[in-house]
């Protein structure tokens, strides 16, 4: 009979290799396949479009927006030549959403951050 190599603490050097090499083969086979899709912010938030149309968002449809869809409305209207909103859009997002719940539901987001509704 062939004496087995111990390790402190009375370990087999042989099963000790073996979990080893298990752990490895676990942890590396779940970064075999890459994941599909476009990441997002938050997953189940996607984005709300672009262009004229953020600009158009009324109070009615910016309330139940998350927070993603938010910053995009604040980032276009930053981009459409506010630059107070530009500086600092995640900040806009809660002030506007704070105005909004105030103003009249069909009052352009636009206008309730610049105070041009009365």
């Amino acid at each position: 009979m062939v004496p087995r190599k111990m390790l402190a603490g009375g370990f087999c050097l042989r099963g000790t290799a073996v979990i080893a090499l298990t752990a490895v083969a676990l942890l590396a086979g779940g970064c075999s396949r890459a994941i599909d899709g476009t990441p997002v912010a938050t997953p189940g938030e996607a984005g709300i479009g672009a262009g004229a149309a953020l600009l158009e968002t009324t109070c009615r449809e910016y309330v139940p927006m998350g927070q993603s869809g938010r910053r995009e409305v604040m980032v276009a209207i930053g981009e459409a030549g506010n630059r107070l909103v530009a500086a600092n859009p995640d900040l806009w997002a809660g002030v506007a959403a704070a105005l909004c719940t105030f103003a009249d539901p069909s009052a352009p987001v636009k206008d309730v951050v610049t105070g041009g509704v009365r």
